[in-house]
């Protein structure tokens, strides 16, 4: 028996230990999980499912009445968590991180089994593969909020972030996306369910791109991405669709979000309207000053530069009248440069013998009900409100001391009125329904004027307001596990000249064998133009006419053939294969040129058009992806592709953006450091490769000669620029306090700098092809603090 003595030692180191670990204990942050349980097709809520963190079996709850629930006290960290309930496949939502400045609220869509219950159970991870709409079989994926602020100074830009996926390259110094080979205004951009006007700071007319995003990424819930042969609902887009979702404010308690960096300063702020009430608010205001990296000597262009965007979505539940929202964004952009007076600068840099005034802003509202019609059916109804204007002008001068002379002034408005309602019915867990139509209301104010012996000369000028009118169809059978089926039919009405099209899509989804999956998809999907190329005036003989208001849809028609394999936990590798024809695609209506549409990413066409041109976009994709696991991910693509054109002259050939090939790779490892706070530090790494712009020689004898550039028009597009290749780099270390999280971020984009030539000219002053060039190095810092 031991000694009083070693006894009483014994019992002041065990309560030594116990305080110890009881102060370690409350020095360690705790968060918050919450979230609600519904299901996947009709949003009705699950009551009773099982939510337990896998790793920290103590931790588990059920969900309530309305499919909610709450986990409270878990440690900050990244922690996994499996959702169970009677019938439906469970669901594994993997490495989420918790934070102690912001709890963490998920909305969990589950699906229903379909074998008998006796069958094996088939589980249903969380993963990037499978898209949130269920009716998206091929050529589609599901863009994380993860993604938006982990991927290497992708400066919380979802368009920046795609151009890490299969089959997208980016377009220049802005943020626009060709897909698959497509002109960057083939993307069709949406927000909780309705089409949205481009959302981006910069943004020309006639595209889908611009600077950067007007969209928030505090805002942003996971959404989908698509490339291809898309489902029935979707309307008015050749190439792709970007289904952006918002997440709701927390109802429980205010938050809040501040950040800067060398981009600009952020502020985000969400909460309850009153305690009790589901309801919330959400609302995100940010004030971009590039200029002031301009300031620091980094070449982001000589213009000075200002932009501010604010984003909100408020969340107004209903008891026995459903859900209402409201939710939008505005952004106000500029830039603004100056013709030089010195006469050095003049005479050695023909550039700065011109300048511009661009002036782009946007904005949309919407206001959205949701309604459960029994327990089988859900109604959605949404009216949005948008307009967006885009003023230029553009000037120059032909001595240092001589008149400032205006070359183009653009003053363009346009303004829509979107009603929308949707019906999605479930007769039972193996056939679902969806249908609905939308119809906009287009009001436009256009005027466009260009120098003709420096008289401005109208080349559109025109005011009204027209309809686009879209319906759809579409139906899905799932007979058990292994299968799934997609049918669907759209239809698009175009009042301005009577225009109707009706557009089949179909899909089939097989489950080869344990984790192996093949699908095929085709869709018809088509486009109105841009409203301008409708107005452009064009001058036959002594009259002036508008010969192209009666311009039809350009159409398309996708095929698509894929396959994908889970061979190792948490690894995926998925091929497609997939053939694009385009046709009825506006080109030269009275001479045998090469223009065509196809090779426009902004701007209106000033031409007597028609739709006699085609297209073909033909390729394979590989993706090979580690989802985050073990704080490490991966992924990386590669697409072989060709596009080509068919103009009036009847010579295939390459479009502009027809480069032939693209490579990307993202991967990032995550470290946590052991100190007196928790905390962590990753590194996040990407890699851009693409073939060379496409351009047209240059004549070199010819513009000696001439004294001015002149081309081979008989070889447009033929040749390439030097590849594209860009790395980015970026370091985020976090910490984690009792109530707040704060980060730094150091990022780099262009990390080593390299020169990337974006197009070519002839200067008369040196007899010399010269050639532009991509930004160079932007260092991307910043501090964000969450409380």
């Amino acid at each position: 028996m031991p000694s009083p003595k070693v006894l009483m030692i014994a019992i002041l180191v065990s309560l030594l230990l116990q305080v110890s670990h009881s102060l370690l204990a409350q020095s360690i942050p705790t968060q918050n999980l919450k979230g609600q349980v519904i299901d996947r097709s009709i949003k009705t809520a699950l009551a009773g499912a099982s939510i337990e963190c896998i790793d920290l079996p103590n931790f588990k709850t059920t969900s309530s009445e309305n499919g909610q629930f709450k986990i409270a006290g878990i440690p900050v960290g990244r922690h996994s968590f499996r959702i169970n309930y009677l019938g439906y496949k469970t669901a594994t939502l993997s490495n989420l991180l918790l934070e102690s400045g912001k709890e963490l609220e998920l909305i969990v869509e589950m699906d229903e089994q379909l074998n008998n219950l006796s069958a094996v159970t088939v589980k249903s991870s969380s993963n990037k593969v499978k898209p949130i709409n269920e009716f998206s079989l091929v050529s589609a994926r599901k863009f994380s909020v993860e993604e938006t602020r982990r991927f290497a100074a992708g400066i919380n830009d979802p368009s920046r972030i795609a151009m890490a996926f299969a089959g997208v390259q980016g377009n220049g110094n802005n943020n626009a996306l060709i897909i698959r080979g497509n002109a960057p205004n083939g993307l069709l951009w949406r927000m909780e369910g309705v089409d949205i006007p481009n959302p981006n700071h910069f943004a020309a007319v006639g595209t889908s791109g611009g600077g950067i995003s007007i969209l928030s990424a505090q805002l942003l819930a996971n959404s989908d991405f698509m490339t291809g042969a898309f489902p029935a609902e979707y309307g008015n887009a050749l190439s792709g669709v970007f289904d952006i979702r918002l997440r709701k404010g927390n109802k429980d308690k205010r938050e809040h979000t501040f950040s800067a960096s060398t981009i600009g300063v952020d502020a985000a702020t969400e909460g309850y309207f009153k305690k009790g009430y589901e309801g919330s608010y959400l609302v995100n205001y940010r004030y971009g000053f590039l200029t002031l990296m301009q300031q620091f000597g980094l070449n982001i262009g000589e213009a000075n530069t200002k932009f501010q965007d604010l984003s909100f979505n408020l969340y107004l539940p209903v008891k026995k009248m459903g859900t209402f929202t409201i939710f939008g964004f505005g952004g106000l952009s500029s830039q603004n440069s100056e013709v030089t007076r010195d006469s050095l600068v003049f005479l050695s840099d023909p550039s700065k013998r011109s300048a511009s005034f661009t002036g782009s802003n946007t904005g949309a509202i919407g206001f959205t009900h949701s309604i459960q019609l029994g327990s089988k059916t859900l109604l959605k109804t949404i009216y949005s409100i948008n307009a967006n204007s885009y003023n230029k002008e553009n000037t120059s001068i032909t001595k240092y001391n001589s008149p400032i002379v205006t070359t183009r002034d653009n003053e363009f408005q346009e303004n829509n009125a979107v009603l929308s309602m949707t019906l999605t019915h479930k007769f039972n867990k193996h056939h679902l329904l969806k249908t609905g139509f939308y119809t906009t209301g287009k009001g436009f104010d256009l005027h466009q004027r260009e120098a003709v012996a420096n008289v401005l000369k109208d080349k559109v000028k025109t005011n009204g307001n027209t309809r686009l009118s879209n319906a759809f169809v579409q139906y899905k059978y799932d007979p058990n596990n292994r299968w799934s089926f997609q049918a669907g039919l759209h239809a698009q009405y175009f009042a301005l000249n009577k225009g109707a099209v009706i557009e089949p899509r179909a899909g089939i989804k097989y489950q080869l064998g344990k984790n192996q999956f093949i699908s095929v998809g085709m869709g018809g999907h088509s486009q109105v133009q841009p409203l301008g190329n409708y107005f452009a005036r064009i001058k036959v003989g002594v009259d002036t006419l508008q010969p192209n208001t009666g311009l039809d849809f350009s159409r398309s028609t996708h095929y698509v053939l894929g396959y994908a394999i889970q061979f190792a936990p948490n690894w995926n590798l998925k091929t497609e294969w997939y053939y694009q024809w385009l046709y009825q695609i506006p080109i030269t209506a009275d001479a045998a040129t090469n223009f065509s549409v196809l090779n426009m990413d902004d701007d209106y066409a000033i031409e007597k058009l028609n739709n006699k041109g085609n297209g073909k976009n033909y390729g394979m994709e590989i993706t090979l992806e580690r989802f985050w696991n073990d704080q490490f991910y991966f992924l990386t693509t590669l697409s072989l592709f060709q596009s080509k054109y068919l103009p009036s002259d009847g010579v295939w050939r390459n479009t502009r953006f027809n480069t032939n090939s693209s490579f990307t790779l993202a991967t990032g490892k995550e470290w946590n450091l052991h100190g007196k706070r928790i905390s962590s530090i990753a590194t996040d790494l990407k890699v851009l490769y693409s073939g060379g712009p496409r351009v047209t020689p240059i004549d070199l004898t010819k513009s000696i000669a001439q004294k001015k550039q002149v081309v081979d028009n008989n070889r447009i597009y033929e040749d390439q620029l030097a590849s594209f290749f860009r790395v980015d780099f970026q370091i985020e270390w976090k910490t984690q306090y009792q109530k707040r999280t704060g980060t730094v971020i150091l990022g780099v984009q262009n990390l080593f700098n390299r020169k990337n030539p974006i197009s070519q000219s002839f200067d008369p002053a040196t007899n010399k092809i010269k050639y532009n060039y991509l930004l160079g190095l932007i260092p991307v810092l910043g501090y964000k603090v969450d409380l």
